[in-house]
């Protein structure tokens, strides 16, 4: 597999040239050109990856990608997908300053202690930003990240058609509605303040910014 800059697929999809550059530094394009992001453990050895094809998106399980982070970086975006992130910058790309913006790239499984090795890296003022899916995984995923700048322990766990939280230092459980449960609503049940900003596709039934981007291209093709 040969490193690239651009890749085919992004370029079909409209994503634009510049945006892709940013999102290269571990991508590879195999010869059926699939796209290959690789995802690494502590020690920086390559565990997983995710595979982005033309129709199809795989996740990895395990594992982080980190992308210019430094600290320097005033803007930090935290994602379980690169194409979904991929996919959300360059629909904001004119409202996002690439040159202070960093990207975590975290595996599906949600290793908290790579997560929290990464934000030391970070400014203690960087604004932490969160780009997961509007499913109920993707806004429990919210709350821990909101969880780590707080340095909070809190448990998360589906009971029916609810979520129940528990503050590991206060011992207390909450509950909330999977239907109303958001960050918002969870920061209000335990009484902080919101610093993590959450961005999710407005369109409704769409999951991702990934799956947005998949049925605009559909409509043009």
């Amino acid at each position: 597999m040969a490193l690239t800059e651009t890749f085919d697929i992004l370029s079909y999809k409209g994503v634009d040239k510049a945006i892709q550059g940013l999102f290269s530094k571990f991508a590879n394009q195999d010869q059926t050109g699939q796209i290959v992001f690789d995802f690494f453990n502590e020690q920086g050895r390559n565990v997983d990856c995710e595979i982005l094809s033309l129709y199809r998106n795989k996740q990895a399980s395990i594992g982080i990608s980190a992308l210019n982070l430094s600290e320097n970086s005033r803007a930090i975006f935290v994602s379980d997908s690169y194409a979904s992130l991929i996919c959300f910058s360059n629909q904001f790309k004119a409202r996002i300053s690439f040159d202070e913006a960093g990207f975590l790239i975290i595996g599906a499984k949600f290793d908290l202690s790579l997560l929290t090795q990464a934000f030391k890296k970070v400014s203690k003022n960087a604004k932490f930003n969160t780009v997961f899916s509007t499913s109920i995984l993707g806004r429990v995923m919210d709350c821990k990240v909101q969880d780590l700048v707080y340095d909070r322990k809190c448990g998360y766990y589906l009971s029916d058609d609810c979520v129940q939280f528990k503050n590991q230092k206060r011992n207390k459980i909450s509950k909330e509605s999977i239907f109303t449960f958001s960050l918002r609503t969870y920061c209000i049940s335990q009484a902080i303040i919101q610093t993590v900003r959450t961005f999710k596709p407005k369109q409704k039934g769409v999951e991702s910014f990934y799956q947005l981007n998949q049925l605009h291209w559909k409509d043009l093709n």
